[in-house]
C-alpha cells in the first residue's frame, strides 16, 4: 500500500488574517501531549484520544502493509515526559509509539486488524475537564481501507481553495473592492426553520435495549418540534422527513440551502457500549468539516453567496466566502450555547455539552446549524425518555424557547444590520 497524508490545522480556521497568526509567538503555539487512551466503544469500533494542553497541528498519514499503520505527525507540539513512549494497543490497535522529532513529536499507531477513520474530532477544554482533546474512532474494515478513509487535505486558507478549483485565474493583481460583509437578516420575514430527524428508511440508526430505533425516535422528536414551533405563528417550519424513509446526508444539507433556512436543526439519539453512558449534547462543525464544505461546494462551481458565483472570481469570491462562512460558524455556536442553557435542568446532558465533529448534515456553508444528540438509545433510562410523549413535549419546548431566545436576539441587532453594519449576536 502506498502513502498517503492530510493535513490539518486545528486552530487556523478561529484566527482571520495572516497578522493574527504572526503575532503568535513560538511558545505560545507551542502544546504538550499529555496522555494517549485508546478503548473499545464496540465489539467493531476503537477510539483513541489525544489530550493535550493546547491546540494541535498535525498530519495523518497512512502506511504499510496489510492492516498497516497510522502515522500523527504533530507540528510543533512536545511530549509530556510523563508520556510512555510506547504502549499496548485495545481494538484495531495493536499498540503504540510516541517520538520525539525536529519539528515537533510523531505518534505511530500499528493496526492488528482492517480499520478506516469513521469520526475524526476535536473537544475544547470546559470547566469540568481543561484538557484539548482530539478524537479519533476507527471502524472494522478490509486491509488497505485505512488510507483511503483520511479526511480531505486541510488547505491553509480559503483563497488556497477557490484558487485550487476556480476555472480561470485572476486577470489582475490590481486590489479588488472588498464586498460589504454579509450581516444579520433584519427578519422581515418569519424565520425559515428546518428540523431534520437522523436517519430513516432502510438506515434506522442505533437500536435500545428493547428494540426501539433511532430513526423512530428522532420522527417523533422532530413532529413534536414541528407541532410546537408552528403553534407559535413566528417560523416557517419545514421538515426533511415527515416519515420513515431514507434521505442522503448530503440531501438534507442542501435541502436546508434550498429552503432559505435561518436555521438547521438536525435530531439525533447517540449509542455506546457501555449501557451506563446518558445524556444529550450538541455539536456544532468542526474545522475539519468547515474545509470539506469549502472544497466540496467550491468544487461544483455552482456555490452562490449574496448573488455572487464565487468561481467567477477568485479575489472577490475569496473574501466573500471567508465572511459568510465566519458568520454561520458564528451564529452556529451561538444558537449552540443558547440551547445547551435552555436544555439543562430539562433532561440529563453530558458533561462538555457542547462538541465539535465533522458532520455532512451541517455542512452548508451558509446555514447556521447544529446536530442535537436527544439522548443515548443505548441507556435504558434515555430510551424510555426518548418513547416518551411528556419527556418529548419537555425537551422540544425548551429547544421553542432557544429558537425563541435566539432570534430575539437577532431582531435586537437588526437595527444596525439595516444602517450597513455588521453586526452579531452578543
Amino acid at each position: 500500500m502506498g502513502i498517503l497524508s492530510r493535513k490539518f490545522n486545528v486552530f487556523a480556521a478561529l484566527l482571520i488574517g495572516a497578522g493574527a497568526l504572526s503575532a503568535l509567538s513560538g511558545a505560545a503555539l507551542a502544546a504538550e501531549i499529555i496522555a494517549i487512551r485508546l478503548g473499545e466503544t464496540s465489539v467493531s469500533e476503537t477510539r483513541i484520544v489525544f489530550d493535550s494542553n493546547g491546540l494541535l497541528t498535525y498530519e495523518l498519514t497512512a502506511s504499510g502493509e496489510g492492516p498497516g499503520r497510522l502515522d500523527i505527525a504533530f507540528d510543533g507540539a512536545t511530549l509530556s515526559p510523563k508520556l510512555p513512549r510506547q504502549g499496548r494497543g485495545a481494538g484495531h490497535i495493536a499498540g503504540y509509539s510516541s517520538t520525539a522529532t525536529a519539528g515537533g513529536a510523531t505518534v505511530t499507531l500499528a493496526l492488528g486488524k482492517g480499520a478506516r477513520i469513521k469520526e475524526l474530532l476535536t473537544i475544547a477544554p470546559s470547566a469540568a475537564n481543561s484538557r484539548h482533546r482530539l478524537v479519533i474512532d476507527l471502524l472494522d474494515a478490509q486491509p488497505g481501507a485505512l488510507a483511503a478513509s483520511l479526511p480531505p487535505r486541510k488547505f491553509e486558507s480559503i483563497a488556497e481553495v477557490i484558487e485550487a478549483v476556480s476555472p480561470t485565474q485572476a486577470s489582475s493583481l490590481d486590489p479588488v473592492a472588498a464586498p460589504r460583509p454579509p450581516t444579520l437578516a433584519p427578519l422581515a420575514r418569519r424565520p425559515v426553520i428546518v428540523i431534520d430527524a437522523g436517519h430513516g428508511g432502510a438506515d434506522p440508526g442505533a437500536e435500545g435495549p428493547s428494540g426501539s430505533t433511532e430513526s423512530a425516535a428522532t420522527l417523533a422528536a422532530a413532529l413534536e418540534l414541528s407541532d410546537a414551533l408552528t403553534q407559535t405563528g413566528k417560523y416557517e417550519v419545514v421538515l426533511t422527513r415527515s416519515a420513515d424513509v431514507r434521505i442522503a446526508h448530503e440531501e438534507r444539507s442542501r435541502f436546508a440551502r434550498d429552503a432559505k433556512a435561518d436555521l438547521f436543526i438536525s435530531l439525533h439519539a447517540d449509542a455506546h457500549a457501555d449501557a451506563k453512558v446518558r445524556g444529550g449534547s450538541v455539536y456544532t462543525l468542526s474545522d475539519e468539516g468547515t474545509e470539506r464544505s469549502v472544497r466540496e461546494a467550491l468544487a461544483t462551481g455552482n456555490y452562490v453567496v449574496h448573488d455572487y458565483n464565487v468561481g467567477e472570481d477568485p479575489s472577490l469570491g475569496r473574501t466573500l466566502y471567508k465572511v459568510a462562512q465566519s458568520r454561520t460558524e458564528n451564529e452556529s455556536d451561538i444558537f449552540a450555547e443558547l440551547l445547551i442553557g435552555k436544555l439543562a435542568g430539562v433532561t440529563p446532558l453530558l458533561n462538555n455539552t457542547h462538541r465539535r465533529g465533522n458532520f455532512k448534515v451541517l455542512l452548508a456553508p451558509d446555514v447556521p446549524a447544529v446536530l442535537l444528540e436527544l439522548a443515548f438509545i443505548s441507556n435504558k433510562q434515555d430510551e424510555t425518555n426518548l418513547k416518551s410523549p411528556t419527556w418529548r413535549k419537555r425537551t422540544m419546548g425548551a429547544v421553542v424557547t432557544a429558537i425563541d431566545t435566539y432570534f430575539e436576539k437577532r431582531s435586537a441587532v437588526a437595527p444596525q444590520a439595516r444602517s450597513g453594519a455588521a453586526a452579531s449576536l452578543p
